[in-house]
């Protein structure tokens, strides 16, 4: 029973209560004083009265002293006792239950049963009933009916109050318990959901009337350097759903929300557009597979046929020329609508990206290698520049076929234009701690302006042999990475340069 006085709430409510002891034992301290003709207070036997008042004052100060060092269960059990003895001996010394201090002696009872509900409150109940009847009666020796009778319904009032008392502490400890668990649960939600705000790849600011940062997450800080508190730039409170606003080598779109309340706080959605894209790009990419997967067979198997019957035409005897041209031209068709749907095959059935740090110089030196055995003697050089401590954060198989396509289309245009002269280079700088930008050049002929806005299009090519998805492919490749590609031109040749996360030295 003595535990629910160490609670945090039981703990408050007797601190104060320890403080109103000490000032209605000051207070009876200086009536006494006050009062020498003792009609006040103390009228029967003031010298008793004067040593109780002073043994009051003296265990409030006590007990005051020890409440505030620590919550004692048994010291307040105690305390509660020895109080309810000396205001009962007060009351006898000043003329007895009509003398006006049974409203005081109440107030104990009421605390021990809201402090400590059940046995040891009733058992203050007790206690204080069994003193009145001592000093009332057993100790004069007075059992007048009256007097008795009066006595046993200030007993039964005692505990009457007890009960009540304990019957309202339930059912406030009821509400309060009940509160402070929708108040846990509300803390833990609420830290739940601050938590999924911070780590959504998308951003979120939540702005104050006047514009000030109350709430911003990971991304959204990392895109813009904002702190809670600072100011919100006008770009973003005032940004327009069409536009499009430029952070770190990054395209956001930002969407203001107002927020129903009375301080007028509004939200600021901000979302990566290249994220998004490339959330498209993964739903389209699966759309494709499971349409050219589809007819793939469908085609494929007819034109195996007319691809073997080609060849089998043109290995006849005797065979004239034209019929040989003709033959000619259906294999070689069939052979660029096969290349065709083994390249949409390959985008549509293309994994889902895989990204990881790596050294990009080592992994740009491999792929020299590689590329040099491919192009065997048709390459005069493949330059590299790139410092050693650059870390990028990419595919490495997407990388190296998106790598792949760009230099063998380099490799073709720079042969067409410079024969055995044909020169490739791969140039890496890194533009920010967290990008760097990958640029191929060859030494071609170029694109013409009339192509460089359908550059990216699939089946957009100039080539007879092409499929035109090369290209496409990259751009796919890239945004599924969170990278970018584009043709930045040249003076001589044609130059592509992506533009890719890397890895600070601070991220690792």
């Amino acid at each position: 029973m003595t535990t629910a006085i160490t609670l945090g709430r039981g703990s408050r409510l007797l601190t104060l209560y320890s403080y109103y002891s000490l000032f209605l034992a000051l207070a009876i301290v200086v009536v006494d004083g006050v009062d020498k003709q003792n009609i006040i207070i103390a009228g029967k036997l003031p010298d008793l009265f004067l040593i109780l008042s002073s043994l009051y004052v003296f265990a409030a100060a006590v007990f005051v002293a020890l409440i505030n060092r620590s919550t004692d269960s048994q010291g307040a059990t105690t305390y509660l006792f020895l109080e309810t003895a000396l205001l009962t001996g007060m009351m006898f010394a000043s003329g007895g239950l009509t003398a006006g201090f049974s409203s005081l002696l109440i107030i104990p009872v009421i605390m021990a049963n809201l402090l400590a509900p059940g046995v040891l409150g009733y058992s203050v109940a007790a206690w204080l009933s069994l003193a009145v009847i001592y000093t009332e009666h057993i100790s004069t020796g007075d059992f007048g009916i009256g007097d008795t009778a009066n006595t046993g319904v200030y007993g039964s009032i005692c505990f009457a109050i007890a009960w009540l008392t304990q019957l309202l502490s339930y059912r406030i400890n009821a509400a309060l318990n009940l509160a402070s668990d929708s108040a846990r649960q509300a803390r833990r939600l609420q830290k739940l959901s601050q938590q999924a705000l911070m780590k959504l790849p998308d951003g979120v600011i939540a702005c104050s009337v006047d514009r000030n940062i109350l709430f911003i997450n990971d991304a959204a800080s990392h895109w813009f350097k904002l702190k809670a508190g600072m100011p919100v730039p006008q770009k973003l409170a005032n940004a327009k759903p069409e536009e499009l606003i430029h952070a770190r080598h990054k395209q956001l779109a930002v969407k203001r929300i107002e927020v129903d309340t009375d301080e007028g706080d509004f939200l600021l959605l901000v979302e990566d557009e290249d994220r998004m894209l490339a959330e498209v790009q993964q739903v389209k990419l699966a759309s494709l597979g499971r349409l050219t997967a589809s007819i793939a067979h469908e085609i494929r198997n007819p034109l195996s046929s007319l691809q073997q019957a080609a060849q089998l035409l043109s290995e006849t005897k005797d065979i004239q020329p034209e019929v040989q041209q003709l033959a000619g031209m259906i294999e070689n068709n069939s052979q660029r609508i096969n290349r065709i749907i083994a390249d949409i095959l390959q985008l549509s059935r293309g994994k889902r990206p895989q990204s990881k740090p790596f050294n990009l110089k080592s992994f740009l030196e491999e792929f020299r290698a590689q590329f040099q055995r491919f192009a065997d003697n048709d390459i005069r050089q493949l330059e590299i520049a790139c410092s050693g401590d650059i870390t990028l954060s990419f595919d490495p198989d997407h990388l190296n076929q998106i790598l792949t396509n760009l230099c063998q289309n380099g490799l073709r245009y720079a042969k067409k234009a410079n024969g055995t002269d044909a020169q490739l280079g791969i140039r890496v700088i890194q533009e920010t701690p967290d990008t760097a930008s990958i640029t191929v050049s060859d030494n071609g002929l170029g694109v013409a302006d009339n192509q460089i806005a359908r550059l990216f299009e699939p089946f957009s090519t100039t080539e007879h042999s092409g499929t035109g998805l090369g290209l496409y492919l990259c751009r796919e490749l890239c945004q599924g990475n969170q990278a970018t590609i584009e043709y930045a031109g040249s003076s001589q040749g044609a130059q592509f340069v992506i533009h890719a996360k890397c890895v600070s030295e601070s991220g690792k």
